[in-house]
């Protein structure tokens, strides 16, 4: 599948699921009590470190196949390989369940019945990304929001549910609907059926191969979600409630990007010239300038719709301007070490980017203990992350003119998210600044974003008059 096509597909997926989510993130804090919010999101927080637990073995298989068509390879190979796979993490599971049932503890026992549905969906993500399978990735990512939205909304406004385990239980049981749906379809598209045996093989190889890879991903998780733990057990569970409802509206800013960093990583291997990354590098600050916009309408809604929780306002914001430098890290950087074989050189910079992040919010907290200290400390590793990718890949590093533009935009938006406490004037400070900006420093990419948005507005208008 083409890049293009392959990223209209994901951007399809990603719309879906931004609606979904912006629903389900105002929603459930809205009606939710603070407690009850708060042990959902811990829920959530411990099921991103699960992938760790297949060591590797996915990341492997990904490295392998990167770049490679479906039909170029061995069905009876990929089968053979997926059993294996999914036997050692049954393996896993049960060791962790057993530990869970030792230590009592009921929201770590489902976070144990879930490695297996979750790191077999991300096992099949992870194929499909690898190999450009862009139409199968956004219908399984939209049918797992549509299902969590579904499950969400039963709970609390027919059941009318403040009971976190429902919440969590029944996040539980999408993954494994999820699951199930997914093996089914790859079974007959992309495995045709065919049998395959599992061998140990597998395991050694996909293993030795990703474990470094593996090390690298699970540190990007911790640096992400390491200022929440810092939330948790330093500050409490009000705090670490308004902290993690500031994440979530601040991943409602990754959906957007989605689309960028799940098909770069097939394009990156075998399109990875100056020129070409520069490009994309540039149409990736536009747009990620753009978005940033949502904060504000975010910050109105905060203050007249869900008050209680007008605490993390500047939390988001801060947040947010975090993700302006992290985005190009996480889209562009990351992915061009994978695509170039770099994982060694990945690992030990995520490595280092994490434990920086762990000693900058400890100092954070030591000056001022607050939230909003915490996410000062993410603002500063982001950029960080983002100067080390500079360094990294100087042939495709940003032109001065582009680092006027990021200064002068990231500069901007703080102002006027955190000066200005009407939402509405701050938002159209931050836009015509913005606006002035691109048609100064980045005219050119701007008129092709445009352009390219336009032709593909045409273009689906002419197969729907032909439909």
């Amino acid at each position: 599948m083409n890049f293009k096509k392959g990223l209209a597909y994901v951007f399809f997926a990603t719309g879906i699921g931004f609606l979904i989510n912006l629903v389900t993130n105002f929603v459930l804090p809205r009606f939710l009590s603070i407690e009850t919010y708060a042990d959902i999101k811990l829920y959530q927080l411990y099921i991103t470190y699960v992938g760790i637990l297949h060591l590797g073995f996915s990341d492997g298989m990904y490295l392998r196949l990167g770049g490679k068509r479906i039909k170029e390879l061995d069905k009876e190979e990929l089968i053979s390989e997926f059993k294996t796979f999914k036997i050692f993490q049954l393996i896993v599971d049960i060791i962790a369940v057993l530990i869970s049932i030792v230590l009592n503890d009921k929201v770590l026992l489902l976070v144990a019945l879930s490695i297996l549905p979750v790191n077999v969906i991300n096992y099949l993500r992870n194929l499909y990304q690898a190999t450009g399978i862009y139409d199968l990735y956004s219908k399984f990512t939209t049918t797992n929001n549509v299902m969590l939205f579904v499950i969400n909304m039963v709970l609390l406004l027919i059941v009318k549910t403040d009971n976190a385990m429902a919440y969590i239980i029944g996040n539980f049981v999408v993954y494994i609907l999820n699951w199930l749906l997914i093996e089914k379809v790859i079974k007959t598209k992309i495995f045709n059926n065919q049998k395959g045996k599992a061998k140990i093989s597998y395991l050694i190889k996909d293993i030795k191969d990703g474990f470094l890879l593996m090390l690298g991903n699970f540190g990007s998780v911790i640096f992400t979600s390491i200022d929440r733990m810092f939330s948790k057990y330093m500050l409490g569970t009000v705090k670490f409630a308004f902290y993690s409802f500031a994440v979530s509206v601040e991943g409602l800013l990754n959906l957007f990007i989605t689309p960028i960093s799940v098909t770069m990583y097939n394009y990156l291997c075998n399109n990875n010239t100056r020129e070409k990354v520069h490009k994309i590098k540039n149409v990736l600050l536009i747009i990620t300038s753009i978005i940033l916009t949502s904060a504000f309408p975010v910050k109105w809604v905060i203050n007249n719709f869900i008050t209680k929780y007008q605490e993390a306002s500047n939390i988001i914001f801060i947040l947010f301007a975090a993700q302006f430098f992290s985005i190009i890290a996480r889209c562009i950087y990351t992915n061009l070490y994978k695509a170039e074989k770099r994982q060694n050189r990945y690992f030990f910079i995520i490595i280092g980017i994490t434990i920086l992040s762990a000693i900058f919010d400890a100092i954070a907290l030591f000056i001022n203990k607050s939230n909003e200290a915490l996410a000062i400390a993410t603002l500063i590793i982001s950029f960080i992350w983002f100067v080390i990718g500079e360094y990294d890949f100087k042939k495709s590093k940003y032109k001065f003119k582009e680092y006027i533009f990021i200064a002068i935009v990231a500069c901007t938006y703080l102002f006027a998210g955190l000066v200005f406490e009407n939402a509405i004037i701050g938002c159209l400070i931050y836009v015509i600044v913005t606006a002035i900006c691109l048609a100064i420093f980045m005219k050119k990419e701007t008129i092709y974003l445009i352009n390219e948005g336009m032709s593909i507005v045409k273009r689906k208008l002419k197969s729907n008059k032909k439909d």
